[in-house]
């Protein structure tokens, strides 16, 4: 089925239409349930997707916490960062607004965003689940995007109505794929200082 998949055009335009295709995912899907069927998959690592009607619960204990029993984050993490991140996850509804779910791509990074033949945005290898739609925002904007990905965000927020500190959420919601990194390869990109930095603040108590 990739093989009728294309690069896709470097061009601000498909940045703009893959941001009407993702807020129109994001607005028409809102569910009263966090969570997915069954557990599916992010990478190699079972993502775990039991159903919660809290955002917070879910996304602390199967987004976050989930990573720590995990032999690399073991060997990243030391035992004040685990503890930090446990502070942070008991904290996380001061941290982050209680948004609805809806159905997330889950894994959404440049390098799985293709184009159809025709050139319209077409997005590969997701990890789905009903969670908040900043998880997708946030690993675009975290991860490396081209320059003409800049229309992306600016459309996708006008589009949704995001409030002027979303930008200022992003490497808290990417946390969970800073963990997941860790998790998956010896050579995490940086991903382990990422988490550190965040994790800082709540190291203390």
């Amino acid at each position: 089925m990739l093989s009728v998949l294309r690069e896709r055009p470097a061009e601000e335009a498909f940045w703009g239409q893959l941001a009407h295709a993702l807020a129109r995912l994001h607005t028409s899907t809102v569910h009263d349930r966090f969570g997915w069927e069954r557990d599916n998959w992010l990478g190699r690592y079972r993502q775990v997707n039991m159903w919660t009607t809290d955002g917070h619960e879910f996304f602390a204990r199967n987004r976050l916490l989930r990573w720590l029993p995990e032999r690399r984050v073991r060997a990243a993490l030391d035992e004040r960062d685990r503890r930090a991140l446990e502070r942070l996850c008991e904290r996380l509804a001061d941290l982050l607004p209680a948004n609805p779910a809806c159905l997330t791509h889950g894994d959404l990074w440049v390098q799985n965003v293709l184009a159809t033949a025709d050139g319209m945005p077409a997005v590969i290898d997701p990890a789905v689940s009903y969670t908040w739609a900043e998880v997708d925002l946030a690993h675009l904007w975290c991860s490396p995007h081209p320059p003409e990905a800049k229309r992306f965000f600016s459309t996708y927020a006008e589009l949704t109505g995001l409030d002027d500190d979303w930008r200022a959420r992003m490497p808290l919601v990417q946390l969970r794929q800073s963990l997941a990194l860790i998790a998956m390869f010896d050579h995490d990109w940086g991903a382990a200082d990422q988490v550190r930095a965040i994790l800082r603040p709540f190291r203390a108590g």
